[in-house]
């Protein structure tokens, strides 16, 4: 059977393809709970069967593109990429798996946000040598002193914030100020996947172990409730790798990070 470009609304075919590599798709695996459904756009591959899977998420002004594939894999991603390519947005942040920037050849200006890696809490034991004594879980009303923080220390980050609906976001304070944070970008209890995100520290606070306290209280909260932790990191940024790893986290994959915009539109 000649494999073509489809578009999938069945959760059921969806999660079986992602379910054959959770630790490169957990972004993808949480995106399917009724939290973040309606967002998703799912793109696939398919001859006789699946071949390959993408996602345009698009809860945001520019939606995002996540491609990711295994080594096998990448041919039948390329080719549905090559085949979407003209219908997707003329603007829109995409993930990549290494290779298949090529498809975005010279109709489309992109904007490099640098190599990242995706890490999985492999040696979850490793979070019992953190002090998570000041971390306290943050809800709605601490919106006003949330954004105040992002605004500090973490400018242009990606925060909804609706996702303090799901109750994991935890933080410590100087007195009543608010100075370290850790969140989610994704979590399914349905899944039983998180990925974290939106974690950043008041520049006046850093290299006091506060990043590492608020990650530490979050993924023991999750612990009981996920059997994936997955978060993205920035491959050059040592300090947050180094922090990562003491907690237990290990590298799964890297992928890289651009702002796609259509010049042929």
């Amino acid at each position: 059977m000649h494999a073509r470009l489809v578009e999938l609304r069945d959760r059921e075919t969806i999660e079986r393809f992602l379910a054959r590599s959770p630790q490169l798709h957990f972004y993808e695996l949480g995106d399917l709970d009724p939290f973040y459904w309606p967002y998703t756009r799912w793109f696939g591959w398919r001859g006789a069967d699946l071949e390959a899977l993408c996602l345009v998420y698009a809860a945001t002004d520019v939606p995002t593109l996540l491609a990711f594939a295994e080594p096998q894999g990448m041919p039948a991603l390329t080719h549905l990429l090559r085949a979407l390519e003209p219908s997707l947005p003329p603007r829109l942040y995409a993930h990549l798996s290494p290779g298949l920037l090529e498809v975005f050849g010279g109709g489309w200006r992109t904007t490099p946000h640098g190599p990242h890696l995706k890490l999985v809490l492999a040696a979850p034991h490793a979070l019992d040598r953190a002090d998570v004594s000041k971390a306290v879980p943050l809800g709605s009303a601490d919106l006003p002193a949330i954004l105040e923080l992002y605004a500090r220390s973490y400018p242009g980050n990606w925060f909804a914030p609706r996702m303090l609906e799901t109750g994991l976001y935890r933080g410590v304070r100087n007195g009543s100020e608010l100075v370290a944070i850790a969140g989610v970008h994704v979590y399914s209890s349905e899944q039983r996947i998180a990925a974290l995100g939106n974690i950043a520290t008041d520049p006046r606070e850093r290299r006091r172990g506060l990043a590492t306290a608020v990650t530490a209280a979050l993924c023991l909260d999750l612990l009981p409730r996920a059997d994936t932790i997955g978060l993205n990191v920035h491959a050059e940024n040592a300090s947050a790798r180094a922090c990562y790893a003491a907690l237990g986290f290990e590298a799964v994959a890297d992928y890289d990070e651009l702002l796609l915009e259509r010049t042929d539109a």
